[in-house]
């Protein structure tokens, strides 16, 4: 696999401008997108809470952010099958947002899965979420 050039990518700026527009289309609840927008923090929705997404999934997420290009704004905590760390991701490939957005109005979105309990069966692909009072959950 070749790696990928700056040239072929968008600027973390464009990017960052993108999740933005997906957070608010996902309706996360406002604090989160001001946290986002002004610190870069990231935050993890729980349940039926939000809280510091832990710092070996902070690891896991710039690794992979390094590795691919792409940029996680937000991630899941999920039980669903296994415990997962969905994190919600903008391609670096700016012809890929609109096909991504896309995606969002019918409840699904972008993810990277980092699977806790068996770490093979970490994958990318999409998800389907639910809001509920601006807080995420994975449901299928």
């Amino acid at each position: 696999m070749e790696a990928i050039t700056k040239d072929e990518t968008e600027t973390f700026e464009s990017m960052k401008e993108e999740a933005i527009k997906r957070m608010k289309m996902l309706e996360l609840d406002k604090e989160i997108i001001v946290s986002y927008k002004d610190k870069n923090k990231l935050c993890c929705s729980e349940k039926d809470k939000i809280i510091d997404v832990p710092e070996r999934i902070v690891k896991d997420i710039g690794e992979w952010q390094d590795k691919f290009g792409n940029l996680v704004y937000h991630v899941i905590h999920s039980d669903f099958i296994y415990e997962t760390y969905e994190c919600l991701s903008v391609s670096c490939y700016k012809e890929d947002w609109s096909y991504e957005r896309g995606l969002i109005e019918d409840s699904w979105v972008m993810s990277h899965s980092i699977n806790v309990i068996v770490p093979e069966y970490t994958e990318s692909g999409s998800i389907c979420v639910k809001n509920n009072k601006g807080i995420l959950t994975r449901i299928m």
